[in-house]
Formats: C-alpha cells, sequence, structure tokens
C-alpha cells in the first residue's frame, strides 16, 4: 500500500523534492577556483584559456536490492547503470587559467553560460560526443591520442597539469566499458601524475583516490580500499571541511566498506553522516541520484539491523528522487520498489 500511495503523490511530491535538494549553495561554494573567480572568465573571454573535460566516475558505491545480494563487483556495475542512464551527466568542462585550473563544471552549465566559446578543439568535441552516444571504445582511443601527447611533452603548456586529469578519464571510461583491470592501472598512473602536479594534499589527487578505492572494493579488497577511501577523505577534509559534498562522497565508499566487514552500526552512522551533507548540498540531477543512492544504502543497513520503519522512510525518499530524474522502470527503481515492498513484508509481521 505504501508503493501505491508514493506513486500516486509522484507527479506533486517530485518537484517538491527536487527543490527541497536543490539550490541551497552556489556553485562558487561547490568548485574550488570557481570559473567565476579568473577575470577572464568573468568576461566571458575564455577562447585564451586552455580547454579539458572531466568525467565524473563511479563515486558512489550503491548496495542494491535486498532480495538479490549483490556481490561488490556487481554493486559497482549496478551504480555504473544508473549513472549512465544520461551520460552527458557525466561531462563537465575546465580551463586551465593563468598556470591554475578551475574545477570543472557541468557540460550544461557550461553551454549555458558560455554558448557562444569557440575555444573548444574538434578533438575534445568528438570525445563528447562519443561519450553522449555511449561509445565509450572510440572516446578512448580519442582520449588516449591526447593523453600520449601530454605526457611525452609533459613540461609543455599545460600538460603537467592536465594530464592527469586526462589519464583518470581514460581510466573512468574504461570503468564503464566493463575493462575494470585497465581502469585500475591507470587510475594509479594518473594518481601519480596529479600528485607530482598538484601536490600529494590537492582535492584532484582525493578525486581518483576514491576510484582507485570503488575498484578494489570491487575486487573484494576492502582493506587496501579502506586506506584510499581513508586518504581521500583525510585530503578533502583538510582542504573543503568537512560538510563538503565530496566529503559525503567518500563517507558513502567507507560505509560500504563497513558493511562488507559486518559492522553494521558504524557503516549506518557513515551513511546517515553522508545524508545529511547531501540534503544540504544537492544541485543537479546527479547530485539527486547521489543523495538516492545514499538514502537506500541506509535503508539497507537498516533492514540488516530490523529497524523497518526507519528503512522505510530512507526508501520512500530515494524513491521520489530516482523517479524525478530516471525513466520509468529503470532498474535503480525496481530495486527501491523491491526494497520497499520487503521492508513492508517485515514490519507487518513484527
Amino acid at each position: 500500500s505504501s508503493i501505491l500511495l508514493l506513486q500516486e503523490l509522484r507527479c506533486q511530491k517530485q518537484k517538491e523534492i527536487k527543490m527541497a535538494h536543490r539550490g541551497k549553495i552556489s556553485g562558487s561554494t561547490l568548485f574550488l577556483n570557481c570559473v567565476c573567480d579568473f577575470p577572464h572568465m568573468r568576461e566571458n573571454n575564455v577562447n585564451s584559456c586552455v580547454q579539458f573535460i572531466q568525467l565524473h566516475g563511479v563515486e558512489y558505491i550503491s548496495l542494491g536490492a535486498v532480495i538479490s545480494e549483490l556481490t561488490p563487483e556487481e554493486r559497482v556495475r549496478d551504480t555504473i547503470e544508473q549513472l549512465t542512464e544520461q551520460t552527458k551527466r557525466l561531462i563537465n568542462i575546465g580551463y586551465v587559467v593563468d598556470t591554475k585550473i578551475t574545477n570543472a563544471i557541468p557540460l550544461e552549465m557550461w553551454n549555458r553560460e558560455y554558448p557562444n566559446d569557440r575555444a573548444m578543439k574538434r578533438p575534445l568535441q568528438k570525445t563528447i560526443n562519443y561519450i553522449k552516444d555511449k561509445e565509450f571504445g572510440a572516446a578512448v582511443k580519442e582520449l588516449n591520442i591526447a593523453y600520449k601527447q601530454q605526457k611525452k611533452f609533459l613540461n609543455r603548456n599545460s600538460n603537467r597539469l592536465i594530464a592527469g586529469i586526462t589519464g583518470h578519464n581514460v581510466a573512468v571510461l574504461y570503468v564503464l566499458s566493463h575493462k575494470p583491470s585497465e581502469a585500475l592501472a591507470l587510475f594509479r598512473e594518473a594518481l601519480t601524475l596529479k600528485s607530482n602536479a598538484f601536490g600529494e594534499d590537492h582535492p584532484e589527487v582525493a578525486r581518483t583516490l576514491d576510484e582507485i578505492g570503488i575498484q578494489l572494493f570491487a575486487e573484494k579488497q576492502f582493506e587496501e580500499a579502506m586506506k584510499a577511501f581513508s586518504e581521500a577523505q583525510r585530503i578533502r577534509i583538510k582542504q573543503l571541511g568537512h560538510t563538503h559534498p565530496l566529503v559525503s562522497m567518500v563517507l558513502n565508499n567507507i560505509a560500504c566498506c563497513c558493511y562488507s566487514a559486518g559492522n553494521y552500526e558504524q557503516a549506518l552512522k557513515n551513511f546517515l553522516e553522508a545524508r545529511d551533507i547531501q540534503r544540504k548540498t544537492a544541485q543537479d540531477d546527479l547530485d539527486l541520484l547521489h543523495v538516492a543512492i545514499t538514502l537506500g544504502n541506509a535503508g539497507y543497513v537498516l533492514i540488516q539491523l530490523k529497524r523497518y520503519e526507519e528503512a522505510r522512510e530512507q526508501f520512500e525518499e530515494a524513491l521520489l528522487l530516482q523517479q524525478s530524474v530516471l525513466e520509468d522502470g529503470h532498474s535503480a527503481i525496481q530495486n527501491t520498489l523491491s526494497n520497499l515492498e520487503f521492508t513492508n513484508v517485515f514490519h507487518s509481521a513484527q
């Protein structure tokens, strides 16, 4: 009955839920070295800047449906399926300005803010189009050309700054192509390049550490994954503070490691802390999917702890968020509906 009620209220509530999770912080708060902080960008004169793309990776691990206990590898793949519903959400645009990088902004935001920018090189545009069309193999070939050149001439122009980012992007494309071994090796290579370019305590380093941790999690190397996540968390807290949305990302993944180790109480604590940060900072559709993942994960653990009423609350909110972003019938929605039904059955039996 709870599921039917949610479906009846869907149209009414979706807009309210999205608005409740969006617009609570400005873009300049989210991005270090925001584009608006540079005179070049404020004047919309971006033609003199070097452009790069940055791809969202897996970032958040989802535990999935309770009735079909997934392996760690399947959990990572399940998350990838959610994120690639619309691959344009994964694409961000950044610039190198005055020997510094701007943190990349979502492609849709870039299109809106700089509609007349002609600085984008043809290979970059081709890569973006391949990704939007889910032609990940073609995108790998295109990006690899740039990556090899950047590594070969590391001290030329801005190559030192963006080589690690490009390597990270190629690794993400390997992940999306379901080639985890190639991805993990390239993430590690990108980590070295980023550490040398930015220093070991830079958020770019944390971004790659998080993806390394996810690949190690998929391989059931939980201790090594936890080391990578913990280092990413240390960097992000140091650079961004305890309540930044990127801190919630790594909290969710640390919680998944805790869950896999059977430490349900610590997992729940981390999931709820991540959820509370996300609720205050989510801005776009990808952020909303991340909130839904964390809510679903919290509900999953609450079921293991037999706290069914609390679990149902998490799943209900996750469902509304997913339905506002994903197409009907998406596996993530079906998983949440399944979790709700499972929760209701056991809650009624108490």
